[in-house]
């Protein structure tokens, strides 16, 4: 399984991001191969490309500390689950994860998208 963290540092030791589509780095976790892909957060265009590439690479799960409603239609049209972990580090949030303990999102947590990043 394929996990995406949002994060602020490259590394499993770095903090989740406050916004989704401002995080510096997106970290995909493999449960399978426990591999560690990195990927710098390029922005993204109208159509959120990049995300619904992310979900067609097999990343299913998405750990966020917020999310704006755009990218949550994206990812939910695509039946991405999408989970919060506010204020935590990466590896934190992946062994809360794991063990179930992280909120799964129904709805954006944020009314409103920042146009233009």
């Amino acid at each position: 399984m394929k996990i995406l963290f949002a994060a602020d540092d490259d590394n499993l030791k770095g903090k989740i991001a406050k916004r989704f589509g401002h995080a510096k780095y997106y970290l995909i976790y493999d449960t399978e191969t426990e591999e560690l892909n990195r990927r710098k957060n390029l922005g993204h265009d109208d159509e959120h490309s990049g995300l619904i590439d992310l979900v067609n690479e097999g990343v299913k799960y998405f750990i966020v500390g917020n999310i704006g409603p755009n990218a949550f239609k994206v990812l939910d049209d695509k039946n991405a689950k999408i989970f919060l972990a506010r204020k935590l580090i990466v590896d934190e949030a992946l062994n809360k994860f794991l063990n179930n303990e992280l909120e799964q999102l129904e709805k954006p947590t944020l009314k409103k998208s920042i146009e233009g990043h």
